[in-house]
């Protein structure tokens, strides 16, 4: 396209050229010393015009002539840094930390680009743990390419977590957010840190809108937000406070209470105190939409307001459950609380028919012990600890 819009313009060139040597009738007269020079004007352009263009590239072509030097010297650093640079990721592939590390520092003073090679660097002497030499470098990468702080304080933030230096690593990803609070990797890096440090409140605030993204799958964001809420759960339960737990709970949204794992932790935390009545009716909807025997486990622990009504729920489970360990123990568990020992034993027993396990024979015990059968529950607990042993 260049050439063709260079030869129409040479050829109006001529074009005009020719009518101004066949209209002009124009003439230069030029005297230099005993020399006289007579032209037409048209021609006297012509020829100013062409020694000028022969002025113009004989000094360009000197130029360049003198700038070769320079630039061959260029080349071979170019040339050299390239050699360096690939000797360097060929040593960090390898792990040759140490050959990496030299090799990046010696492409670093020879190359165009010497911030990459500084960034490489750190992640070389981060893998030999010399802390002070990788910031170094990651001081020097930000030195010679000042626009590119959102790339070296990535890679700060990253070193710094692979080293467990979390603190600064959340200090390093809360001034780029505060430059760059869009920025998708950023975001990332702060729910891995806000992980590290159990930060759950705000892992639960940056989740909507790593949401947003392609960073993370709905179901590894929906992992992420039960691990926070049932952590903390779990911190109030160990506070004992009852009044955190309860507003902890009431701000879970709805479609995540209906998971089994936070009505466990939930109800687990609840049966910490007294007054946990209410934690019936939870499990009870909770085992009517999908039979969980960590919940009917708890169920057994759970004193209900109505002691008979509750039993008579876990017996009706026993149509579809019939063989079912767990609730064999629930209710051994239920009748015990009723003092209704011969019911109690023979589900006990039933249980343990079933699938023998420590705790159906910890219950065994304590209704030996209240019935002041102390050999028989001497017994049961040995049995007991004997099978904890084992597994």
């Amino acid at each position: 396209m260049k050439l063709l819009l260079l030869g129409l313009l040479t050829l109006l060139s001529a074009i005009l050229i020719g009518s101004l040597v066949g209209s002009d009738t124009g003439h230069i007269i030029m005297k230099i010393s005993d020399w006289t020079i007579q032209t037409t004007a048209a021609l006297f352009v012509v020829v100013l015009s062409f020694g000028f263009l022969i002025t113009y590239f004989t000094v360009r072509s000197l130029v360049r002539f003198f700038e070769i030097p320079k630039e061959i010297k260029a080349w071979r650093q170019h040339r050299r840094a390239e050699k360096y640079l690939t000797q360097g990721l060929i040593n960090l592939t390898e792990g040759r930390w140490k050959q990496a590390e030299r090799a990046f520092c010696k492409a670093a003073p020879y190359s165009r680009a010497a911030y990459v090679s500084y960034l490489f660097a750190a992640r070389a002497a981060q893998e030999l743990h010399a802390v002070v030499r990788r910031d170094e470098y990651l001081r020097l990468a930000h030195y010679h390419n000042p626009d590119g702080s959102l790339s070296v304080g990535l890679t700060q933030a990253e070193l710094q977590l692979s080293e467990h230096q979390t603190e600064q690593a959340l200090a390093t990803l809360k001034c780029l957010q505060k430059e760059k609070p869009n920025q998708n990797q950023v975001k990332k890096y702060l729910l891995e840190t806000y992980t590290d440090l159990n930060d759950w409140q705000s892992i639960l605030n940056i989740i909507p809108s790593i949401k947003k993204t392609n960073l993370l799958t709905k179901e590894e964001l929906q992992e992420k937000k039960l691990g926070a809420y049932a952590s903390l759960l779990k911190e109030a339960g160990n506070k004992k406070d009852k009044n955190t737990i309860n507003i902890i709970w009431t701000n879970i949204p709805y479609k995540l209470k209906q998971h089994h794992y936070l009505v466990r932790v939930y109800v687990t935390e609840r049966l910490k105190f007294d007054a946990a009545a209410d934690c019936e009716i939870l499990l009870k909807k909770a085992l009517k939409r999908q039979w969980d025997d960590s919940l009917v486990c708890l169920y057994g622990f759970v004193v209900a307001s109505d002691l008979i009504k509750q039993q008579a729920t876990a017996e009706s489970w026993l149509i579809n459950h019939a063989r079912d360990a767990v609730l064999l123990l629930t209710l051994g568990r239920i009748c015990m609380r009723g003092q209704l020992w011969g019911k109690a034993k023979d589900y006990l027993q039933e249980s343990i028919n079933v699938q023998a396990n420590p705790e159906a024979y910890y219950e065994f015990a304590r209704l030996y012990e209240q019935n002041k059968n102390c050999e028989a529950a001497a017994e049961c607990y040995e049995k007991g600890l004997k099978l904890a042993t084992k597994n």
